[in-house]
């Protein structure tokens, strides 16, 4: 089972995001949040805030034990980009970017999660590779207009 939470607009670069991000990926939550509150950056206390959340959404809505969670997934996102100028000598302009991240954490109490969403995603590769038989859409119309042909022509040769 997975738990989620989701941060959008934070005022920071995803780029610093994902260096706080990365170090807690793949960790249980007890050293993750151990990780965030000796992490000395700017974004460190809003990931551990919502890493809370996505734990209290976790016990309260799933029913999982907080013993057992760990960070599943960890992403820090782009955001859309404030731009605004500043001006400089001789009536020219610099463009100033204020830069915003969206954060997204998914909880997960069982080990095996990863290798059984591996498992779904090559299910359902095998099944499309059933259904396309190897080939785009494009290419199937061309070789059933040829199938097509083809039986038209040995129609017309049994007729004779």
């Amino acid at each position: 089972m997975k738990a989620r939470a989701i941060q959008r607009n934070i005022h920071s670069s995803a780029q610093k995001a994902k260096l706080v991000v990365d170090l807690i990926r793949n960790k249980p939550v007890i050293d993750a949040i151990a990780i965030l509150e000796n992490t000395n950056k700017k974004i460190a206390p809003i990931v551990l805030k919502l890493l809370n959340q996505s734990i209290s959404n976790a016990v309260n809505n799933h029913a999982m034990d907080a013993s057992k969670l760990y960070v599943y997934h960890i992403v820090a996102n782009q955001a859309p980009t404030l731009k605004r100028t500043n001006p400089r000598a001789r009536g020219s302009a610099d463009l100033l970017k204020k830069r915003y991240c969206h954060i997204e954490i998914i909880l997960s109490d069982d080990e095996l999660e990863r290798s059984k969403d591996i498992q779904k995603q090559k299910e359902i590769v095998k099944k499309r590779a059933a259904n396309n038989k190897g080939y785009s859409a494009k290419q199937r119309k061309i070789n059933d207009k040829k199938k097509l042909a083809k039986e038209k022509a040995n129609k017309k040769v049994s007729k004779k």
